[in-house]
C-alpha cells in the first residue's frame, strides 16, 4: 500500500485467457496509473489457474489478488452453502475449502456472496445449513489463516445474511478471527436504516470493504455520499481494505476514472477528519 492512505482494491472478472488478453492489460495498466495496490478476481473455475503464474502475471503491473470473489463461480457450478439437497451442500462445502486453498497462495481472502446460495433457496433451515457450513469451513480458514468472508447481501439476492447483524449473527458462531462479514454501500443501503450505526456496532468484524454505489454501479455513478461513508471509516479507526465494486455502466476503463474523481480525493487527505 502506498497511494492512498487505505489498501484500495478493484473487482473484476479474470478472463480465461488473460496472458493474452489484451484489454485487460490496459485496465491493470490504468489501475497502476491510478495507484490501485490490488484486484479482486472473479475466476470462473479457479483449479484451470496456476497461482504461481497469475501472481506473477499481477506483479508486473504492481498489483496483487486481494480477494478471490467466489460469485461467478458459484453461478457456474450451482454452488451453495445453504443447500438444501446435502449432497449440493457437501460439494460446495468441499469447493470453498479448496477456494480458501487457492487464495492462500496469493495471501488473500474468499468472498462468500452468492456462494451463500440464490434468493429462492431460503426455506427452512437455510439460515441454519449456511451457519453449519461455515462453522465446519472454520478451521480450514484458521489453520491457512486466510479470511473467509460472509458478504451481507440484500435480500433481493441472496437467501439469508441480508443486513451486518444478520450476517453476523452466522459468521460470530464460528468463533473464528479468519470468519469476517463484508459490508458494501450497495447492500447496507437496501438494508440498513442507520448505516452509520451499523457499520460501528460491527467495526471488529470486518476487515474489508465495499464501495458500491446505490446504482450498483462505481461510485460517482449514483446518489450515495461516500465522503460521509470514507469519514465513518476514518472516525472508527478503520484500518483494513477498501474495493470497487459494481456493474459497469459504460465501459470497465471510463467508469474507473469516474470512480476515482470521487474516491481519490478522499483517500488522499492527509488528515482524517469528515470534510
Amino acid at each position: 500500500m502506498g497511494h492512498y492512505r487505505y489498501f484500495l482494491a478493484i473487482q473484476t472478472r479474470l478472463p480465461e485467457d488473460y496472458l493474452k488478453d489484451a484489454e485487460f492489460r490496459r485496465n491493470l495498466d490504468m489501475l497502476q496509473r491510478l495507484g490501485f495496490d490490488g484486484v479482486e478476481l472473479n475466476i470462473q473455475d479457479p483449479e484451470s489457474v496456476e497461482p504461481a503464474c497469475l501472481k506473477a502475471f499481477l506483479a508486473e503491473f504492481g498489483l496483487v489478488l486481494s480477494m478471490f470473489a467466489s460469485g461467478l463461480t458459484a453461478k457456474t457450478f450451482q454452488l451453495s452453502l445453504a443447500a438444501s439437497d446435502e449432497a449440493r451442500r457437501r460439494e460446495t462445502i468441499g469447493r470453498t475449502a479448496r477456494f480458501l486453498e487457492f487464495a492462500h497462495e496469493f495471501g488473500a481472502g474468499v468472498i462468500a456472496g452468492y456462494l451463500k446460495g440464490a434468493p429462492q433457496e431460503n426455506g427452512p433451515g437455510a439460515r441454519e445449513r449456511l451457519a453449519a457450513s461455515v462453522l465446519e469451513l472454520a478451521p480450514v480458514a484458521d489453520r491457512l489463516k486466510t479470511p473467509l468472508l460472509i458478504e451481507a447481501v440484500n435480500r433481493y439476492e441472496s437467501p439469508v445474511g441480508h443486513s451486518l447483524a444478520d450476517t453476523w449473527d452466522i459468521a460470530r458462531r464460528a468463533g473464528s478471527p479468519f470468519v469476517q462479514i463484508l459490508p458494501d454501500t450497495f447492500h447496507m443501503n437496501i438494508e440498513e436504516a442507520n448505516m452509520r450505526q451499523a457499520i460501528g456496532a460491527h467495526r471488529a468484524c470486518f476487515s474489508s470493504f465495499h464501495l458500491s454505489d446505490n446504482t450498483r454501479h462505481f461510485p460517482g455513478l449514483g446518489a450515495l455520499d461516500f465522503a460521509a461513508i470514507i469519514g465513518m471509516l476514518d472516525e472508527l479507526g478503520y484500518q483494513g481494505k477498501l474495493a470497487i465494486e459494481g456493474n459497469v455502466r459504460t465501459s470497465f476503463a471510463a467508469d474507473v476514472e469516474v470512480a476515482m474523481q470521487c474516491l481519490g480525493p478522499l483517500l488522499t487527505r492527509k488528515d482524517n477528519r469528515l470534510p
